[in-house]
């Protein structure tokens, strides 16, 4: 009975610990892109032009992405759970000066700061999950992770317009960095009462060979590029872009222009679990865990090349009412993360898969970091040349086009990992 009541009371503590670090994650990916929904009033108060928005917005992740190996490196040492806490803490004095700036430098140093805090918000989270859940639900809820992770994405979209209209963008900035503050002390409560792990890692052996098969790993870079291509493209729509691109292109205001970027944050959140459950589902009835998730990637990247045709060739050519159906279906199609980041773990010794993961992730992220303003040079430059309205965005546009389409191509062309991944030795289904 005893024991029956202590697994109860671990299995309740892994759900605490997966809502808090969901939490950590939605706070991430609502800061990443909360830039496109105030944008205007950045841009009036803070007299920026389309360049200094871009690097606003991809001050951000600049930090956020030069830290992932650094986080990823400590959750390994120290737990996720004290480097979420510790994190938070520089995201709440970035929130607070970005909400208090009066001009470029001041907010984009806050911006900075704030990468730095809440480059906690996913590596972290994924290596609780990869640690604290058996196995075999380890897609499933890597996907739920990050489909909560992106209501975030959705929340920082048409409902923050209506907030900074109620109250203001800096007083959202201002509460954004209470919650930071918040969110940090669950965090060390949650250090004292954490259940003991369900995958115990074996002999991680020679500490620097692991590291060198990192580095090494053809199928990292691979998988790490194609998140370059895919999320550099989705974040320079979704997170500053896509609502210009709507008011000009289709003449609508800034509220129903970010109702409609806000379908690509329902997308994710919808396929990321069914796409999870799917891998897992997959792997259970016999097909090879690694080729479950590469047909499904392979899928979702030629989908997602196919989304941004109409947007960058034929800007107009549907109504406005399919382009929430179109963004829809380019929010399903980005829903990968779960998948790529389930192959990095199974490639790797436990003691180096944070450092993995963040590897992947720091890739990843630089994509966000330099499409925003590789875009932004292009409406400036555009716009110079005469051209105004949505023909300057949908020729800016075409970076997107051809990262998504690259991005695809590296996913063709990763072959089967040509020995067994280390996690097999754990007991998990057949990866072939």
């Amino acid at each position: 009975m005893q024991d029956i009541t202590a697994s109860d009371r671990s299995s309740r503590l892994r759900l605490i610990g997966f809502g808090l670090f969901s939490a950590v994650y939605f706070l991430s990916y609502f800061q990443r892109v909360a830039i496109s929904a105030v944008a205007d009033d950045l841009a009036f108060e803070l007299r920026l032009d389309s360049v200094a928005l871009g690097f606003m917005s991809s001050g951000f992740l600049i930090s956020y992405a030069l830290t992932q190996p650094i986080m990823g490196f400590l959750c390994d040492r120290i737990g996720p759970e004290r480097v979420s806490a510790i994190a938070l803490i520089l995201a709440a004095i970035g929130s607070f000066m970005f909400g208090k700036a009066n001009g470029f430098g001041p907010a984009f140093l806050g911006r900075i700061i704030m990468g730095v805090g809440l480059s906690a918000g996913l590596i972290p989270g994924m290596k609780f999950i990869a640690v604290m859940f058996p196995p075999e639900v380890f897609t499933t809820y890597n996907a739920l992770f990050v489909a909560t992770g992106n209501i975030g994405a959705l929340v920082g979209a048409a409902p923050l317009v209506q907030l900074s209209a109620r109250f203001g963008w800096r007083s959202v900035f201002t509460g954004l960095a209470v919650a930071s503050v918040s969110i940090a002390g669950l965090c060390l409560a949650f250090t004292s009462k954490q259940p003991s792990p369900r995958v115990q890692a074996p002999d991680s052996g020679d500490k620097a060979s692991s590291y060198r098969d990192v580095i090494k790993s053809p199928h990292l870079w691979l998988l790490s590029f194609y998140l370059f291509g895919r999320y550099g493209a989705q974040i320079a729509f979704q997170g500053l872009w896509g609502i210009p691109y709507l008011t000009g292109v289709y003449g609508v205001d800034a509220t129903s222009a970010a109702g409609a970027v806000g379908m690509i944050a329902i997308g994710i959140i919808v396929a990321s679990p069914i796409v999870g459950k799917l891998a897992d589902t997959m792997a259970a009835r016999g097909m090879g865990l690694f080729a479950a998730r590469r047909r499904l990637l392979v899928s979702a990247a030629l989908c997602y090349v196919a989304t941004w045709i109409p947007l960058v060739l034929a800007p107009g050519f549907l109504p406005f009412q399919a382009i929430y159906v179109l963004l829809f279906i380019m929010g399903m199609c980005t829903c990968t993360a779960s998948l790529v980041f389930g192959i990095v773990k199974d490639l790797f010794r436990p003691n180096v898969s944070g450092f993995a993961s963040g590897l992947v992730n720091i890739i990843c992220v630089l994509g966000g970091v330099v499409m925003p303003p590789v875009v932004g040079w292009f409406v400036k430059r555009i716009t110079a040349q005469g051209l105004y309205g949505g023909a300057v965005y949908s020729k800016s546009l075409v970076p997107c086009l051809v990262a998504s389409a690259a991005g695809a191509a590296l996913i063709l062309i990763m072959p089967k990992p040509a020995e067994k991944p280390f996690q097999r030795a754990l007991g998990q289904h057949t990866y072939d």
